[in-house]
């Protein structure tokens, strides 16, 4: 119901006025929902200790899997949390990693209510920052981007890994658009909008500009079955860093790809062997 009052409203909106629709657009999208955390994420969780991301004046929810080994870093995408990272999180601790994760901005226990793809990236650099040095570092989709930001922008990594990952913002805002049924013209003026929230150019957070800058080993993992980001954006996003590897799967979707346990062996595996090892076959 709430997405046909959504729709209803953006038409309505961009006959009267196709800037105050777009500014509505941003204000949804960067605005997530909160949902309950499912049991296998809870026991996930209870394996690790809490701890705390301090980033732009908040208090981050993070938790710590200990081990003696390297540390890794996994970031949550959007509408997630740390807990679906918990997984991965478990099986690279019982590899001997020392393993964290965090609720990004807007997202888990965080209190505030809107957040940007840029600001999220931020966070991931103030992770890096607090709990490194890292060997390696795994996002989401949102958070595979965020990621891949961070990198370019100087955050220091051995290994990355970017599961269901976006090739650019528009490609994420133009499916939102399609989502809600934002008219074009209202769907563009969303753009310099956001260029101003981001304080960047909107071509700065695409993967056309931004793989060309990882220069470390990349495992991307993607679903042909996802519908939320399109196999096809994994396999534009391989393209552009250079030896990339791509791994495609089956039937996992955008969010069960993080609790497989073929894709969470590979994840660990990948962060641990020698890069002459890589290999495209989960």
């Amino acid at each position: 119901m709430q997405l046909k009052l959504f729709r209803i409203l953006f038409s309505l909106l961009d006959v009267i006025s196709s800037s105050l629709a777009a500014r509505l657009a941003v204000a949804v999208f960067y605005a997530p929902r909160k949902f309950p955390v499912a049991n296998w994420e809870k026991a996930g969780i209870a394996l690790g200790k809490e701890a705390t991301l301090y980033f732009d004046k908040e208090h981050l929810t993070a938790t710590i899997w200990e081990g003696e080994g390297p540390t890794v870093l996994l970031v949550h995408g959007w509408q997630g949390r740390r807990s679906q990272m918990a997984r991965i999180a478990v099986n690279l601790s019982e590899n001997g990693y020392r393993v964290i994760t965090f609720d990004g901005p807007a997202h888990g226990a965080s209190a505030k209510k809107r957040t940007t793809l840029v600001e999220f990236s931020e966070a991931v650099q103030s992770a890096a920052k607090q709990f490194g040095p890292l060997h390696g570092i795994v996002g989401h989709s949102f958070g595979a981007a965020a990621v891949a930001i961070a990198i370019r922008q100087g955050v220091q990594v051995e290994r990355a890994v970017l599961i269901s990952c976006p090739f650019s913002l528009r490609h994420v805002v133009s499916g939102f658009a399609k989502f809600v049924g934002l008219p074009s013209r209202s769907h563009e003026k969303m753009y310099p909008l956001m260029e101003r929230l981001h304080r960047c150019a909107e071509d700065q957070l695409s993967f056309e500009n931004i793989g060309p800058d990882l220069k470390v080993p990349c495992l991307l993992i993607h679903d042909v079955t996802d519908q939320y980001i399109p196999v096809k954006d994994g396999e534009m996003v391989s393209l552009t860093i250079n030896g990339a590897e791509l791994v495609r799967t089956k039937g996992l979707g955008h969010m069960r790809i993080l609790q497989d346990e073929v894709v969470v062996e590979r994840v660990s595996r990948f962060v641990s062997e020698p890069a002459q090892q890589l290999s495209t076959t989960v």
